[in-house]
């Protein structure tokens, strides 16, 4: 892929799969990638030493903590091209039953956490010359297919998912202007993280979800990894304001007939 090369790219919830597979496949095409996480330090920096990144603990809910280790960044490497708003939560709980306490937290790290990580970099972002092709920066969230499709028993990530959607679109419109892009990559029922942990634990929920999808396999990290690598090059440097599903399909959702 075109433009990766020496480009310095943060991800927040990095030390996960999604997160880990991605800074993985970015290295790979030369990269200079950081990932923050609030794992313990000694986990974080064998996970990005395993992918060849570096790792800073934070938390990108914390303002004062992401304000101050992206000027640490932009310090150590002179500048910030790409950042991947990563981190959230997601755990199953019906509606009844969500907390206060719950509800707060999602707010907090899928949405405040997302939007404090975006702004922060953009303020930094703004003070970057543009380059060859006139990109200041790029800012890209992690969404879900889910946040258009819900599954039921999560309906707190489904809302703060919508909203970073929407988030996506509004920052995208206003900041074009600067030489900004900004999209979000929602992937489908992707075999790994919690996804996964619940499926080697729940009898049948794979085979239940594999239904969902018309692809008939779950997906991987590396393909999410796949995808992101494309909206950090500068391959995608047309697109802004979008959502990019990697789902195998489930959007459009799974029907057949008695004969096919």
């Amino acid at each position: 892929m075109r433009g990766l090369k020496e480009k310095i790219i943060v991800i927040s919830g990095g030390c996960g799969d999604l997160g880990s597979a991605t800074a993985k496949r970015l290295v790979e095409e030369g990269a200079r990638v950081v990932l923050l996480d609030v794992v313990d330090k000694k986990i974080g920096e064998e996970r990005a030493q395993n992918v060849g990144a570096t790792f800073l603990r934070c938390d990108q809910s914390e303002r004062t903590q992401i304000d101050s280790v992206l000027q640490q960044i932009v310090e150590k490497f002179g500048r910030l091209d790409v950042i991947i708003a990563n981190a959230a939560m997601v755990k199953r709980e019906l509606f009844q039953d969500i907390t206060r306490d719950s509800w707060d937290d999602y707010l907090r790290i899928n949405l405040s956490g997302c939007f404090h990580f975006a702004q922060s970099s953009v303020r930094l972002m703004l003070a970057q010359s543009l380059d060859e092709r006139g990109v200041r920066g790029k800012v890209l969230f992690t969404s879900s297919w889910t946040a258009q499709h819900p599954l039921p028993g999560n309906v707190p990530y489904v809302v703060t998912k919508s909203a970073i959607e929407s988030l996506t679109r509004a920052m995208a419109q206003e900041l074009a202007h600067h030489g900004l892009r900004v999209n979000a990559l929602a992937p489908g029922l992707v075999y790994a993280g919690l996804t996964k942990k619940l499926c080697d634990e729940t009898t049948g929920l794979r085979e239940a979800l594999l239904d969902m999808v018309p692809l008939g396999e779950l997906g991987t990290a590396e393909q999410v990894a796949d995808a992101f690598a494309w909206l950090c090059s500068s391959d995608s440097d047309y697109m802004t304001g979008q959502i990019v599903t990697v789902d195998g399909g489930c959007a459009v959702i799974k029907r057949a007939l008695p004969d096919t």
